[in-house]
């Protein structure tokens, strides 16, 4: 009988003590903020421009681990431009990521076709242009760039 009754109370401070699944959906995951994506940003772009040297000196293996590396620093924005419902934002990292990914599946051939890799750098080029003329403004007093107020 004793044992039964430590199994209920054991069983009984569980219930009482263990999170419930509801508290857990309350809490957004992850929590990526502005200040997220402007480090991701400013260690993006130079991993952008050490993918583009490596292509100029023919280096794909190198080109292809840079290549790989920013389509995950640019994967996690998503979450920035979803909690924000920028639905356009969401859209065109989508576009971008798809262009690296073909751009990583012409890197992973024997031969690579050099004219399919610059068509995937202007895919990408464009729409990382296309998505910065809309969310970010230069600085006029550092010349660095920022994310405009009118994304927050």
């Amino acid at each position: 009988m004793l044992r039964q009754n430590t199994a209920l109370l054991v069983a009984l401070i569980w219930c009482l003590t263990a999170p419930s699944p509801a508290s857990a959906q309350d809490t957004p995951y992850p929590i990526f903020t502005a200040n997220h994506l402007d480090a991701t940003m400013k260690t993006l772009g130079p991993n952008v421009a050490g993918l583009r040297a490596a292509l100029r000196e023919g280096d794909f293996s190198t080109a292809k681990e840079r290549a790989i590396r920013s389509r995950e620093q640019l994967a996690v924005t998503v979450t920035f431009w979803r909690d924000r419902e920028r639905d356009d934002a969401v859209q065109s990292i989508r576009d971008v990521l798809d262009q690296f990914d073909a751009l990583d599946g012409l890197l992973s051939t024997p031969e690579v076709d050099v004219a399919g890799v610059e068509s995937r750098l202007d895919g990408i080029r464009n729409g990382c242009q296309g998505c910065h003329a809309v969310y970010r403004e230069e600085d006029s007093a550092t010349g660095d760039y920022r994310l405009k107020q009118s994304a927050l």
